[in-house]
């Protein structure tokens, strides 16, 4: 007998139509980081080397001969160190505290730890030149009181930088060890309580070691966000000519007398590019080595360290310092938004609601700004999240190749700086975009487009988390009643990560409010955002102005992140 011919399976219609729209939409999803990140990278990087329309190293020999190159990076790096290093030790120090100890009204201190983190560190920075600038409040008061004739400390230059950068940088070392010390297996501590170990020896011998990598962590995630902000140096900075990398570079593209500046600018930018790459490089390891550490999934019941007769000590410390970091900062906004003239003293005749109605009914620029803003981070949000289901699901479900590299590209617009961003996309966007002819440097959509690149990671990670606790056995059994994977994904999927999805809209849409860094170089006449507004008027010297739209936009942003810990908290318990 012969052998039966063995037939090839046929692929039926739906199969592979399903398969050429999987292909399909793994193409888009190739052009869309081509788009958003590859080709402005690539523009930034080859228009750094072009000199005169050839490659040439001339423009990074020309900033090595400068010696402000060299006084501007150990600026950045002195700056980011040591705002890093107080940001770190303080950010533990509340975590043990708040997760650790029986500190009275834990609850609420974890609330209002984080409210530094939802100010926009700029505006933290203006408020803090109201308190400690020249004719600063409190430096008012020290004058008041001594009779001297000389304030009592200026913030103007590298030590309020350094002050500054901390307090508002804090919270993400604070995040990064309270999580840590709530997954922590507890019974490592009681076996040295056991011991008879005391509270010190089990912090320095158990609880440390253990949050180390998880310290370590965010620690240089604070360290790529001090050398990343622009806001707090550009005010704090500018009036004692005190640069950073990320001043300089700003400087530098608006400094159109110079030849070449954008490009000398892109030069300079790779420095910023090369640190901000070691940093996240040090902390994948960092990260990649947490397998080590003895942390449970779950964590048990853990015995709280007692304070004894510091407790109630710790609460009034903790409470000074929360007047410190949030109510003197917010005060000094709101007062100087009511002080007739800045430097006045704020008695009851110098009050005035004025600026409110000039600002917000008398400058055109305002109102434009509130809406540009509120529209931008809105459609931004929107675009991220339907980008973000389309990503996650193809990364998660249906693994496409290269997964882990497109993951990792979406990542680069938020770990480099925010200048080397808005650099990048100015340079890819000055022209006509090719083929379709479309201009997009000068218009409102150049900010879309970086807002979009900017905070996409967040809604990525964000719908992926919520695609891990979506077991795939849900939607095989959709597939097997005779549902489409798109049918499967529509009723199934996307019903269950819908707290994700809102989440991520959330995380990208606060940020992006009142975004200055990319801002403040992508912006064109008529298409201003809040953020270049409050700075603009403070630099214009206008500066109840400025602390007017400030207090509005800091409440408002107050009031959002209030608002979506409330929906998010709703939509989970459905």
């Amino acid at each position: 007998m012969g052998q039966a011919a063995i037939a090839r399976p046929r692929i039926s219609w739906p199969q592979a139509t399903l398969r050429t729209g999987l292909a399909l939409a793994a193409v888009a999803l190739a052009g869309l980081v081509l788009m958003l990140v590859l080709y402005p990278s690539g523009v930034l990087v080859l228009q750094s080397f072009l000199v005169e329309g050839r490659l040439s190293a001339g423009h990074y020999l020309r900033i090595a001969r400068d010696p402000s190159t060299y006084e501007v990076l150990a600026n950045s790096l002195v700056v980011s160190l040591w705002s890093t290093l107080g940001g770190s030790l303080l950010g533990v120090a509340l975590a043990w505290l708040v997760g650790r100890t029986d500190l009275p009204g834990r609850r609420l201190w974890r609330t209002l730890i984080l409210l530094p983190y939802m100010i926009p560190p700029f505006i933290g920075a203006m408020a803090w030149v109201y308190l400690l600038g020249p004719v600063g409040y409190l430096n008012q008061v020290w004058m008041a009181l001594t009779g001297a004739a000389e304030p009592f400390f200026v913030i103007y230059g590298q030590a309020g930088i350094i002050f500054v950068l901390m307090l508002y940088g804090y919270p993400i070392v604070y995040l990064a060890a309270l999580g840590v010390l709530e997954r922590m297996d507890p019974s490592l501590e009681e076996a040295a309580r056991l011991s008879r170990a005391g509270p010190a020896r089990v912090l320095w011998d158990i609880t440390i070691p253990l949050m180390l990598p998880g310290i370590l962590a965010g620690a240089l995630l604070l360290m790529m966000s001090s050398l990343a902000n622009f806001g707090i140096p550009a005010i704090v900075g500018f009036p004692a000519r005190y640069f950073v990398l990320t001043t300089k570079i700003y400087a530098t593209i608006l400094n159109f007398d110079l030849r070449d500046n954008l490009r000398i600018a892109a030069a300079l930018s790779m420095w910023l590019v090369i640190i901000a790459a070691v940093l996240l490089r040090l902390q994948r390891l960092i990260l990649g080595r947490r397998r080590f550490t003895v942390v449970s999934g779950q964590a048990g019941p853990r015995r709280l360290v007692s304070l004894g007769v510091w407790r109630y000590p710790a609460a009034v410390a903790l409470a000074g310092f929360i007047v410190i970091s949030v109510v003197l900062p917010v005060a000094a906004i709101v007062l100087t938004s009511l002080i007739r003239a800045y430097g006045l003293p704020p008695t009851l005749a110098n009050l005035t609601l004025q600026h409110y109605a000039t600002a917000f009914l008398g400058v055109p620029k305002v109102q434009r700004a509130i809406v540009n803003s509120l529209i931008l981070a809105a459609v931004a949000s929107a675009c991220i999240v339907v980008l973000a289901a389309g990503i996650g699901y193809l990364v998660a479900r249906v693994r496409i190749r290269g997964a882990a590299a497109l993951e990792l590209l979406l990542t680069i617009p938020y770990a480099v700086p925010g200048t080397v961003v808005a650099l990048a996309m100015i340079l890819a966007w000055v022209r006509p975009v090719p083929l379709l002819g479309l201009r997009l440097y000068d218009t409102i959509w150049i900010l879309l487009l970086a807002y979009v690149a900017r905070f996409l990671v967040f809604g990525v990670r964000t719908v992926m988390a919520g695609l891990s606790q979506v077991h795939a056995s849900l939607e095989e059994a959709a597939r097997i009643s005779g549902a489409s994977r798109v049918a499967a994904f529509r009723d199934i999927v996307l019903p269950i990560i819908r707290p994700s999805l809102l989440a991520g809209w959330f995380l990208a849409f606060i940020p992006a409010v009142a975004e200055l860094t990319l801002s403040i170089l992508l912006f064109s006449v008529g298409n201003e955002t809040i953020g270049v507004v409050i700075f603009g008027l403070h630099d214009e010297g206008k500066i109840a102005l400025s602390a007017a739209v400030a207090s509005v936009v800091t409440a408002l942003l107050l009031a959002i992140n209030v608002l979506t810990r409330i929906v998010l908290r709703e939509e989970r318990s459905l």
